[in-house]
């Protein structure tokens, strides 16, 4: 999970971020808007199954 978080936050730096800085649209939304919001939703994602898993893991009860 660590890795996957890492691997998202190396997608938001600048070599990709170069790639995306296009003046194309995609719904409205310049390509890099849309790239930041896959970004957090990502890592909310990973941070989200991370948390179940952890939690689904430990037996404190």
């Amino acid at each position: 999970m660590t890795l996957t978080f890492v691997a998202l936050i190396a997608l938001g730096l600048w070599p990709v971020i170069g790639w995306l800085n296009q003046p194309r649209l995609w719904l409205g939304l310049p390509w890099i808007a849309v790239w930041t919001y896959l970004i957090v939703l990502g890592c909310w994602l990973v941070m989200l199954i991370a948390n179940r898993w952890l939690k689904a893991s430990s037996h404190d009860d």
